[in-house]
């Protein structure tokens, strides 16, 4: 019996297949998945294909899955938060080239720009009108297989640990995030959301040795879970007033910086209020498409409003050496993985509540 919402194409069971068998999870509308499977062929010329070891899921890909993302549709195999090994390369690449060969463990990078462009010569790939990305434009890594250019994938550093890898993807956010932040080491920062982005968010803050880090959210539990992954201010929201909950933690002029790590008209207001006159918030969260804000006290206050565009390829590398040393501890709630069968599952759940544990995760097996 099959979860709601998720169809299933002919095929064998998943831990029975043969290894040239695909076996992909797509969503093929809003709300509704399907299994497929389907014979693996070799890469195209210019391709290299990862088998996946672990994919985890983010509320990117339950916005996309719900049809709710203002840019990208179903259908689509989601899937960006992605490791695996390289199992085969295409006959005009070769080890040689890449400096890498079947066996290595990478990371998937999910965006490649046309590589020409403005931003693109600049290493700025995630900002070319071109971009595409892996798991939207191109199939993801919710799927036994991965079929990419080199371009989507980097070697894992293997001191980063086997259990933590599936993390380097969204750390880079968090890296990338807090260098828009321009963080001093006297500055106080406040980071609204302890969800994935949100934790890791402070966490990298922290390691970086700012002087006060506050973490906040309205969920005790995720709260908890900052606690045990070592961050010690947080603050539960109260509906007072973001300014007025952090009392205690922070000046009373406010924080240096406030990283906005849900993404909504509410929590942008409220970072604008916490920041200090001179202070920087910075959007890391999905905004919506319309953002109102106050611009007296965005102008008179001397407040800078920063996006946030996922990151670049050298944050991939800093997230490897920040897991590598060790940031962060193996507590309880780390992590939790499912089979890949039950992804529709998992995303409908993850659209209703959240997550008890800071990461769910896919399993091809």
């Amino acid at each position: 019996m099959h979860p709601p919402g998720t169809t299933r194409n002919p095929g064998q069971d998943p831990q029975s297949r043969p290894r040239s068998t695909q076996y992909q999870v797509k969503t093929e509308a809003a709300e509704q998945t399907s299994i497929n499977e389907f014979p693996l062929g070799p890469p195209p010329p210019g391709h290299l294909t990862v088998r996946v070891r672990e994919t985890g899921v983010c509320g990117s890909d339950v916005t996309m899955w719900a049809g709710r993302h203002a840019v990208l549709k179903p259908p689509m195999v989601l899937g960006h938060e992605t490791w695996g090994t390289v199992e085969e390369l295409a006959g005009d690449l070769s080890p040689d080239l890449l400096g890498y060969g079947p066996g290595t463990p990478v990371v998937v990078v999910p965006p490649a720009g046309c590589g020409t462009c403005y931003n693109c010569v600049r290493g700025r790939e995630q900002l070319c009108a071109d971009m595409r990305f892996v798991g939207a434009q191109l199939d993801g890594g919710m799927a036994r297989f991965l079929t990419v250019p080199p371009a989507h994938v980097l070697p894992v550093d293997p001191v980063v640990p086997t259990g933590q890898r599936v993390l380097i993807e969204p750390l880079a956010v968090a890296v990338h995030a807090v260098g828009r932040a321009r963080l001093r080491p006297d500055d106080q920062v406040v980071v609204i959301g302890a969800g994935p982005i949100g934790v890791l968010s402070a966490l990298v803050a922290a390691t970086y040795g700012v002087g006060t880090v506050v973490i906040a959210d309205r969920d005790p539990h995720r709260l908890d879970l900052a606690r045990r992954l070592g961050l010690q201010h947080r603050v539960r929201t109260t509906g007072s007033g973001l300014l007025a909950d952090c009392r205690g933690s922070i000046r009373p002029e406010g924080a240096d910086v406030v990283l906005d790590c849900v993404g909504a008209q509410a929590t942008t207001r409220m970072a604008l209020d916490t920041a200090c006159r001179g202070g920087r918030v910075v959007l890391v969260g999905i905004s919506p498409p319309e953002l109102t804000v106050d611009g007296v006290q965005l102008q008179r206050g001397e407040r800078e409003l920063i996006g946030v565009q996922m990151y670049v390829r050298a944050d991939f590398g800093e997230a490897m050496r920040l897991l590598a040393d060790g940031m962060l501890p193996a507590v309880d709630g780390l992590k939790r993985s499912r089979p890949l069968a039950q992804a529709g599952v998992l995303l409908a759940e993850l659209a209703e509540r959240p997550s008890p544990v800071l990461k769910e995760t896919l399993l091809p097996g």
